[in-house]
């Protein structure tokens, strides 16, 4: 009985261990199909760091509407609860206020008058309106504003980065698959003169040495084909990772059409640049957020007036009916401080400064910038012309190793080596193109636009 049911228990396992082994298509990813546009699209709309770069923006946009609610009265309400553990009464004590004929003493006994009761309670809501505080009221709204302003820029500027890095994957992804299938027809070609170095060793017609070689070609092009693999993998994740999407969801990157762009001139772009590049926005707002700061430091000078009025019941406290109401003005100035107001003033100026030169400074960066982008988008555009000069070469090479192969007067190896060389000019020449479109995309995110929309 006990065999029986450990054989049982070993045959459960076994199935067990095979239902775990055997692969389920249907758990697997399905492939998913997009064109350039629509990586970008996802990216911009699924992108983690994007989503913290928007959330930012709703944060300084609250910021800016809590400043604002500052410029209104503020109405508050207070009340108490409290107890006194003594009092203090006005004794009249009898007689005090003389003797009267036919009255006696007036008063005739002692009189105690009692201040209030041990227990008291107290309200009271009033509203009170800032005067000359409004002055840096004024100013931290204009600081909250440029906030809201520089955290677009920064989000503007986040956008343009993931935009251009889906670009680099994409095209990275493009050039890896064709290079794949040039590694292909290497190894094809590796085979075939394999096949033919053993026949010739078998005929006497080649000696042991060009065999080694060729196995050597062939376990290159191996390896060739497992870098690529691996590379592809890594560029599927990452763009992945960009998307939004699970790290193992296969991407089939649509191709892309291979086009000439029109370029403005030198002077065009980059007076396109200083007025859209979001860094120098962001910096330009910079100034604008010291140059508050040191308006509203400078106002520290200034008495703080405020007017309030204030509606109070209380019940327990002397001398004062249950509801009654006051109004008036308050002010409050820091007559000395030791210096800290004018240190705090030249130091906001020196703030100010150096928002100036930081906006001088990215203007300058920028400029150096588009010309570099400019000199590549010339250099790729000529690399491609080269590029498609070659291509052509190969592919008639290509065709002239298969006519001389149907005559029997080059191998099969000499044939299978022209369309590998085919194939990899034809990688090199889309790796131009692409190379290309990245710097004119490069160009748009200098600029201070999203490429790819």
């Amino acid at each position: 009985m006990n065999r029986r049911i450990l054989s049982c228990f070993v045959g459960v396992l076994v199935w067990c261990l095979v239902a775990l082994c055997i692969p389920n298509d249907a758990s697997a990813a399905e492939p998913v199909k997009l064109t350039l546009r629509e990586a970008v699209t996802m990216a911009l709309a699924q992108n983690h760091d994007l989503k913290i770069a928007r959330l930012k923006v709703t944060e300084n946009e609250q910021k800016k509407v809590a400043a604002k609610a500052d410029y209104f009265p503020a109405i508050k309400n207070e009340s108490r609860v409290a107890h006194v553990t003594s009092l203090e009464n006005i004794g009249i004590p009898a007689g005090a206020f003389g003797v009267f004929p036919n009255a006696g003493l007036v008063p005739n006994r002692e009189i105690l008058l009692g201040q209030g009761s041990q227990t008291f309670v107290t309200s009271g809501t009033g509203a009170s309106q800032p005067l000359t505080p409004l002055i840096r009221i004024h100013e931290a709204n204009r600081i909250a504003a440029s906030e809201v302003a520089v955290s677009r820029d920064d989000l503007k500027k986040a956008e343009n980065e993931v935009a251009v890095t889906v670009h680099q994957l994409y095209y990275a992804i493009l050039i890896a698959r064709l290079q794949k299938q040039a590694a292909e027809q290497e190894r094809t070609y590796s085979r075939t003169l394999l096949s033919e170095s053993n026949e010739d060793l078998r005929n006497g017609n080649a000696l042991k040495v060009s065999v080694i070689e060729s196995q050597a070609g062939l376990l290159q092009s191996e390896q060739d084909l497992l870098t690529i693999d691996l590379r592809l993998s890594d560029l599927n994740s990452e763009l992945n990772e960009l998307l939004g999407l699970p790290i193992d969801t296969p991407l089939v990157p649509s191709a892309v059409e291979p086009a000439i762009l029109n370029d403005s001139s030198r002077e065009e772009t980059l007076a396109m640049a200083l007025a859209e590049n979001p860094q120098i926005s962001a910096a330009a707002e910079a100034v604008q957020q010291a140059k508050a700061a040191l308006t509203a430091a400078k106002s520290a000078y200034i008495p703080d007036v405020s007017v309030f009025a204030r509606q109070s019941y209380q019940n327990g406290v002397p001398f004062l009916v249950h509801n009654f109401g006051t109004f008036g003005a308050a002010l409050n100035y820091d007559v000395f401080d030791f210096g800290k107001r004018r240190a705090v003033v030249r130091e906001r100026e020196a703030q100010v400064a150096q928002a100036k030169e930081n906006l001088e400074r990215l203007k300058d960066a920028v400029g150096v910038q588009i010309e570099q982008s400019l000199n590549k988008v010339q250099r790729t555009r000529q690399m491609l012309q080269v590029a498609s000069e070659v291509v052509k070469l190969r592919q008639e090479g290509e065709r002239l190793a298969e006519n001389q192969m149907i005559q029997g007067i080059v191998l099969v190896s000499a044939r299978s080596q022209a369309t590998a060389a085919s194939y990899k000019a034809q990688a090199d020449l889309l790796q131009s193109q692409l190379a290309y479109l990245l710097a004119h995309a490069e160009l748009e995110q200098t600029i201070g636009r999203t490429p790819g929309m």
